[in-house]
């Protein structure tokens, strides 16, 4: 029994240590009406935290030692749900782990903040580990890793970390109805470097059409133009029934298909026309700023 109790003791004291070590590099994110999330420091001027949580251009993080300060939004990208904020002073970065930290029954922990700066955090395991996926709105997941631990308020943009205090990835409620999920870590690396390069925004795809979910896809009820999909052939009437050689069961799924990666690429399109099958080849463009 002592035996035990000592083990008890020191994984306690390890879990405890984990949380302190991670700590400082931890912000509470104040920018939404109703309840705020938690960012944490990727570089010294910059925090990392869930996009779905700025509902404001005026944004305010609470440090470690309780002080509040303005922060500017540096880069956002909706569809990895995934927002930079820029930060005047220094602060301390959190270091990310490899992708051999991705295994399921792992022990992680969630570490966030609340509006006043106090800690809280969350133990758990990851549950899932999975392939590449895409969000509803076309941003492109590395892999699919589903936490089994308790997410409260606030845990929104929060880090989830290995044992070690090393960043696994960004957890957020924000790409799923159903279940919170976390962003890896290659993900956030990628999507950060494409923000810090192309001016604080991820390139979209862009058709120029309009869309509705009929019985086997996606009819095109009006096309721009002089827009990628015109230039295509696509007219109106059209029925989209695969897209890149996925299966179109509504205008979402299309989206889907319309990330960063096709900007400039020419993408496959099925359609019905007329009740008869036709393949286009459409080079997708870029969604203008504005829209």
């Amino acid at each position: 029994m002592a035996t035990e109790t000592s083990a008890l003791v020191a994984l306690s004291n390890d879990v405890a240590a984990t949380v302190e070590r991670v700590a400082p590099g931890v912000v509470a994110v104040e920018a939404r009406s109703r309840i705020g999330s938690s960012g944490f420091f990727i570089r010294p001027d910059l925090v990392l935290t869930a996009d779905h949580a700025l509902e404001s251009d005026e944004v305010e993080i609470v440090r470690a030692d309780g002080k509040t300060e303005s922060a500017t939004i540096a880069g956002r990208d909706p569809s990895t749900d995934l927002a930079l904020l820029r930060v005047q002073s220094a602060g301390t970065p959190l270091e990310f782990a490899g992708a051999d930290a991705l295994r399921v029954g792992a022990i992680v922990l969630a570490v966030a903040r609340d509006d006043d700066g106090d800690l809280a955090a969350s133990m758990g395991v990851i549950s899932a580990v999975g392939g590449a996926w895409r969000t509803w709105q076309g941003g492109q997941i590395d892999r699919f890793v589903r936490p089994d631990l308790a997410l409260y308020p606030r845990f929104s943009g929060s880090p989830l970390v290995d044992v070690t205090g090393r960043v696994i990835g960004l957890n957020t409620g924000g790409l799923s109805r159903r279940q919170s999920l976390t962003v890896p870590a290659a993900t956030i690396q990628r999507v950060v470097d494409t923000l810090l390069t192309r001016g604080g925004r991820i390139p979209r795809g862009y058709l120029g059409v309009a869309l509705q979910a009929v019985q086997g896809g996606a009819i095109v009820l009006g096309v721009e133009r002089d827009s990628p999909a015109d230039k295509g052939g696509l007219i109106v009437g059209d029925i989209i029934t695969a897209i890149g050689g996925e299966r179109v069961e509504d205008a979402d799924d299309v989206h889907a298909q319309l990330g960063a990666a096709t900007v400039g690429t020419a993408l496959g399109i099925d359609v019905r026309r007329g009740g008869m099958p036709l393949h286009l080849d459409v080079t997708v463009g870029e969604r203008p700023e504005h829209d």
